[in-house]
């Protein structure tokens, strides 16, 4: 692409962002993502389906930097999309991919250890290391066993004894939700996933109603339809995608 196509393509954006066009949010698209689950509400909702959580067992929720910094200046860095502390202290990270990646067990290895040490300083025991949680919410395919939602715990692999509770993994296949059956579709994390999958309005007014915290996110979702900038930034973010 050339600098007059570049130039091109953004005013063709703008124009589109100040138009009357109803534009479809959807939550896969990055920008929306982190933009709506930055809302401590929103995410507090979140976590309680997917941790099995009470409204009251939430004490706290701090939205915390995402930015994950190496420590040797060699090290690789890495930007998180949201990540938070619950209850002054287990550390949870949620990424929302889009585009398939190969190597995505790798990635989020990754920034689950990077979090799990940080912090810890000279003399302090290892047992003051907090619970860490990884949350990928992949719009593809990439575990091979069914089922839209699956838990990562390490533990005995013929006993099946928990090694630690510490270190999880929470992966939810969106591209899985169709193919889910039975009891698995009355869950409230399969509403979520459904919400954060829906590509029309009418989608979103079905998946939320009834949730205060679902109707939240969407009542976000519609504030940034309307607001000419985060359609832009929206519709950027579209592009980089396609």
């Amino acid at each position: 692409m050339n600098n007059n196509e570049g130039s091109f393509n953004d005013e063709e954006l703008r124009k589109r962002a100040a138009s009357n066009e109803e534009l479809n949010i959807r939550l896969t698209n990055n920008y929306a993502f982190q933009k709506i689950f930055k809302n401590e509400e929103i995410v507090k909702g979140f976590l309680m389906a997917l941790l099995h959580l009470k409204e009251t067992d939430i004490e706290t929720l701090e939205v915390a930097d995402p930015f994950v910094e190496g420590e040797v200046k060699e090290e690789k860095e890495g930007i998180l999309d949201v990540k938070m502390v619950l209850n002054g202290g287990k550390k949870i990270n949620i990424e929302m991919q889009n585009t398939y990646q190969e190597d995505w067990a790798e990635r989020s290895l990754f920034y689950n250890c990077r979090m799990f040490t940080e912090g810890l300083k000279k003399g302090e025991s290892y047992y003051e290391l907090p619970p860490c949680i990884h949350v990928g919410i992949l719009d593809f395919n990439y575990l091979k066993s069914p089922g839209f939602y699956h838990r990562i715990l390490l533990q005995d692999d013929k006993t099946g004894e928990l090694y630690s509770s510490k270190f999880q993994f929470h992966v939810i296949e969106l591209s899985k939700l169709k193919s889910t059956k039975g009891k698995a579709r009355k869950q409230e994390l399969y509403r979520w996933a459904k919400l954060i999958s829906a590509s029309t309005w009418e989608e979103v007014r079905e998946e939320s109603e009834g949730n205060h915290y679902m109707e939240k996110a969407r009542d976000e979702m519609i504030k940034m339809s309307r607001d000419e900038s985060e359609r832009y930034l929206y519709l950027r973010e579209q592009m980089a995608i396609r």
